[in-house]
């Protein structure tokens, strides 16, 4: 019985420029727009979806098969630099517009639940506690330059393998696709 040979990816080096170009537009969308950074609350899909259609709108418009193993890589660099660019805007719209992405949906999540726990002695603790952190998030900031630059490796390595998983996930889906025929 022969072995399976793994398809091995040629993505041309334009493929994965176009790749990371779109998904770290989308991740910069979903993590800075007002009101679009609600779609991060859900288990941070915005970030997923980034990675999910970087990579199936790159394999389709190149033509080009890809393993798991390179999708799940190339969605990582598209988190990555996704993440270290959102800082960097976010950094510029505090410091220049006093605006701080991701507020008001911080300000519609604290609503929904204070709202939910009208009625509920054993929840005001909780609800106390994010009311807290809503002021502590709406304080004003000076951030240093050493903080900007923590701040974009840990949202780069943190986005990475979300958006990785999103670019594993656009390949399932159009492997799955491509077998129905």
């Amino acid at each position: 019985m022969a072995a399976e040979k793994p398809v091995q990816s040629l993505m041309p080096v334009a493929g994965q420029r176009y790749a990371v170009l779109l998904g770290g537009a989308i991740v910069i969308l979903t993590t800075t727009v007002p009101y679009l950074t609600m779609v991060n609350v859900f288990l941070f899909a915005g970030i997923f979806l980034a990675g999910t259609i970087a990579l199936h709108q790159t394999i389709l418009r190149f033509q080009v098969p890809m393993s798991y193993r390179d999708a799940f890589f190339l969605g990582c660099l598209v988190g990555l630099a996704g993440g270290v660019v959102s800082e960097g805007i976010t950094f510029l719209l505090m410091e220049f517009f006093n605006y701080r992405p991701g507020t008001e949906s911080l300000a519609i999540v604290i609503n929904w639940v204070t709202d939910m726990a009208k009625g509920k002695p054993e929840l005001q603790e909780q609800v106390k506690a994010l009311v807290e952190a809503e002021k502590l998030a709406l304080s004003p900031v000076s951030l240093s330059f050493t903080d900007i630059l923590m701040n974009m490796l840990f949202s780069g390595a943190f986005y990475a393998p979300i958006a990785g998983l999103g670019g594993a996930y656009a390949v399932l889906r159009l492997k799955r696709k491509a077998s129905r025929g």
